[in-house]
């Protein structure tokens, strides 16, 4: 078996939890739109009201956010300001890039441990949210914590594996 094959066994469960995360915020962005035109149509035509619309729209932006972060880190779609690092010779702009990665893969750490805790402290409090629905807080909440340990986990590949983290970029969605 090859170390390419080892890798990627090694990865599998990590780029399809990835994978169904994107496919999740896909449906909900398509979702979304139809409850937002859904909304705007039978309000103009007085057919009838839809107030809670405006509650679903924010928390799937929430969810939408989190679920997509992984699947965007993975394709590298997010915004790089890179003057300095292009200007690098290459063994340095490899050097940067590790930092970078290692920086982002301890925020996310921290970012999953104080996730988990304020998601614990609300569980463990009952808080409720009063909008249009009432529901635990938590259940907002709940989405963070292993979001972030799978970013974590993410950078962690790109800092040993980085052959891996671009291989898997080109398989596509």
């Amino acid at each position: 078996m090859s170390k390419k094959e080892i890798i990627g066994n090694r990865f599998g469960v990590l780029d399809y939890i990835v994978n169904f995360c994107a496919v999740l915020a896909a449906t909900m962005v398509c979702a979304l739109v139809l409850i937002i035109v859904g909304d705007i149509v039978s309000r103009n035509l007085r057919i009838f009201s839809m107030p809670w619309s405006l509650d679903v729209a924010e928390y799937s932006l929430y969810l939408i956010t989190f679920l997509g972060a992984p699947w965007v880190l993975r394709e590298e779609g997010h915004i790089a300001v890179d003057i300095l690092v292009e200007r690098l010779s290459p063994a340095n702009r490899v050097r940067m890039e590790r930092v970078a990665q290692i920086v982002a893969g301890l925020v996310c750490l921290i970012l999953f441990v104080v996730s988990a805790g304020v998601c614990w402290r609300s569980y463990s409090t009952g808080t409720l949210i009063h909008e249009t629905f009432v529901f635990p807080e938590w259940w907002m909440l709940i989405v963070a914590p292993p979001i972030f340990l799978i970013l974590m986990i993410m950078f962690i590949r790109m800092i040993f594996w980085p052959e891996q983290a671009h291989d898997q970029q080109s398989v596509g969605f």
